[in-house]
């Protein structure tokens, strides 16, 4: 069967890609061979709270309310953000999937779309969000579970003002 662009489409198409997300075991050391290998810096290192800039709440993974620690490292590479995740804990879906996928694997991409209308194209492809929460005054962040489609997970943020 030929692929066909309009039967393809998403009722909310992925209009941007803001970030990339990659797990790893050993967040210093990878910030290092990003830096020293490749010059990709300054990064800006998240230890503690979760990970997140301020304390996560709400957090939820595969359904169930589940509480996560991970570090994080951001980056602008360009016109996008490279997001270096450890997991502390066995919790998080960042954790199962380094456990599945190893060390410096792509775990989502960041996007920018009408989240409720992507929100109810993945309802209708029973596509599973498999983590979210909520950071207080930021975000709501969620994630989908598209490996089959795309190869990686789709993450969306609903901002606060």
């Amino acid at each position: 069967k030929k692929w066909n662009r309009r039967s393809c489409i998403l009722s909310a198409e992925i209009k941007n890609i803001t970030q990339i997300g990659i797990v790893t075991g050993d967040l210093y050391a990878m910030v290092d061979r990003y830096q020293k290998l490749y010059g990709i810096g300054p990064w800006e290192i998240r230890d503690g709270k979760k990970g997140f800039k301020d304390e996560a709440e709400d957090l939820m993974v595969y359904g169930k309310r589940q509480d996560f620690k991970v570090s994080l490292a951001l980056c602008m590479a360009g016109n996008v953000q490279l997001e270096l995740i450890q997991p502390l804990d066995e919790y998080s879906d960042y954790a199962r999937h380094l456990k599945e996928h190893g060390e410096g694997h792509i775990h989502h991409i960041s996007i920018l779309t009408d989240n409720q209308a992507f929100r109810e194209t993945m309802a209708e492809r029973g596509i599973a969000s498999v983590m979210k929460g909520h950071v207080a005054g930021v975000e709501t962040f969620e994630y989908f579970d598209t490996g089959r489609e795309l190869g990686v997970k789709v993450e969306i943020h609903d901002l606060e003002s």
